[in-house]
């Protein structure tokens, strides 16, 4: 089954793959294994109204399922799988600050400015 999703802010509508997302920036870096070796959080936060729009491919069940991204900071989505590849853009002037955590494995980047890019892997 082929699996497409579309996040606007943080609207999701997904299945089978759990996915949870939330606003609260309070809640960012939370994470911990009790969720499971294949959680993988995303983290993205910085200046209040930064956007951002791109996508993720998760690695689940030996399958690739693309996700595609849109939205406005601060965002943690919670997803299932064996790893994830992340590409971000940045779409008005501001900050990015991206990380993605699985097992202890931490990925991050910090960009600025309209039109920056950011690519992101964790296993």
């Amino acid at each position: 089954m082929k699996l497409i999703a579309c996040l606007t802010l943080a609207t999701l509508v997904v299945a089978p793959y759990q996915i949870a997302s939330s606003n609260d920036p309070s809640s960012s870096g939370q994470f911990n294994n009790d969720h499971g070796y294949n959680m993988i959080q995303l983290d993205i936060t910085g200046d209040a109204g930064t956007r951002f729009h791109g996508g993720a491919t998760l690695y689940a069940e030996g399958d690739a399922h693309y996700h595609e991204l849109d939205g406005i900071v601060p965002i943690q989505l919670t997803f299932q799988g064996e790893g994830i590849d992340l590409e971000l853009t940045q779409v008005n002037e501001g900050n990015l600050n991206i990380e993605l955590l699985k097992n202890g494995n931490r990925s991050s980047s910090r960009v600025s400015g309209l039109g920056s890019r950011v690519q992101l892997s964790v296993r």
